[in-house]
């Protein structure tokens, strides 16, 4: 994907969104959000977006170690 075509991370705004939208969607799971990163299923850099659809909540010492280890 172009550079200039590239999504930017998640704002703030938008990971709270994010988290609205999952509880709404999957009931309030009572998590400590402030553990957990937000995973793109598909990378910005391969034509991912900030989708709904798109986005996985991962606990963030397994984000770090096994999803994005970079």
């Amino acid at each position: 994907m172009p550079k200039e075509k590239r999504v930017a991370p998640l704002t703030y705004e938008e990971r709270g969104q994010y988290i609205k939208r999952f509880i709404d969607t999957y009931k309030d799971t009572k998590w400590d959000w402030s553990k957990y990163d937000i995973h793109h299923v598909v990378p910005i850099q391969y034509g991912g977006d900030h989708s709904f659809d798109n986005l996985f909540p991962l606990p963030r010492d397994i984000h770090q170690q096994v999803g994005t280890p970079w």
